[in-house]
Order: structure tokens, then sequence, then C-alpha cells
């Protein structure tokens, strides 16, 4: 495993980051990458990953690194775009607060359910790894909202917010 200071050493010496796409190229040819070449491929969770030196890192830990002289584990992409590792689309964080800036996994809104039994729209949202429940609503923006004020509430800068549309009824 390298040090700091050799990973360091190591990647200024195989490597150019490109601030404005957030991109690293190869300075030399090795193993039948080109010069010039871009690094990195998509791993199955979305994040750019590469090796250096048989040991798989992800891009945009190397970005920090590089730039900040720190490894961190946690790094929140702003954008939630995993593969956009421009600096000043990445933060520090802790687990939760990562946790707190995903997408919506199952409807439109995020910590929203439906409820077969009451035919209701349920509100939930994750808190230090258990789920709370904020209730049940009759219409899915409602809940949606609620589900908004208390992510904001909890994870402030880093609350993924749902983008509400509302309906006329007709």
């Amino acid at each position: 495993m390298l040090t700091p200071d050799k990973l360091h050493d190591r990647l200024t010496h195989l490597l150019t980051f490109h601030s404005e796409t957030g991109e690293f190229t190869r300075r030399v040819s090795i193993k039948g990458y080109s010069a010039g070449s871009p690094i990195g491929t998509l791993n199955d969770k979305g994040y750019l990953v590469a090796y250096i030196d048989s040991k798989q890192y992800r891009v945009h830990q190397l970005v920090w690194f590089l730039h900040h002289g720190e490894f961190l584990k946690e790094i929140d992409h702003i954008d939630r775009n995993r593969s956009n590792n421009r600096l000043i689309n990445l933060r520090p964080c802790l687990r939760l607060e990562n946790c707190g800036n995903t997408s919506p996994r199952v409807h439109k809104y995020k910590g929203v359910t439906f409820c077969k039994t009451t035919q209701k729209w349920k509100a939930q949202i994750g808190i230090d790894y258990r789920n709370v429940n904020l209730g049940r609503f009759q219409t899915i923006e409602e809940a949606a909202l609620v589900y908004n004020n208390a992510a904001v509430e909890h994870f402030g800068e880093f609350a993924y917010v749902n983008q509400i549309e509302y309906h006329e009824n007709t």
C-alpha cells in the first residue's frame, strides 16, 4: 500500500486532472492504454473507478486526495451524478449525510410509498439507520411535501428535496 506522499507522487506522475470536466487522463502509456486516454470505468453503483498500481480507487476520492491531501471515505456528489467528479461538485460528508442526498428509488418521490391496507400514501424517512414513519396521506404530493420538510430538518444542505408536481382534480 502506498503512503499518502507516494500515492500523490504516483498520481501526478501517471495522470493529468482536467478541472473543467472532472476527468483524469493518462500522462504515459501503460498496459495497453495510450497517453491522453481517460481513466475509469463505471462500477455497478455508478461510480467511476480506476486502478493505480493494481489497487482499485473511486475516481472522486482520487480527485479529492489530489487537491486536498486527504483520502476521505465519504464524499458527496452535490448533483447526485456519481460520475461527475469536478471538484466543485464534491464535498466531504458523513455517511448519514451522504444517504440524505440520494434520489428516489421506488416512486417518483423519495420517502413515499403506497400503503395497500389503508389505500393512502405513506411518508417515511431514514434517520440513524432507522425508518421513521411520517404519516399517511390522501395524495402522493402531500406525502412528498412532508418528507421534504423532514429531510431538510434532518439533513440540512445534504437533503434531497422532491420536486413536487401538483395536478388539478378535474
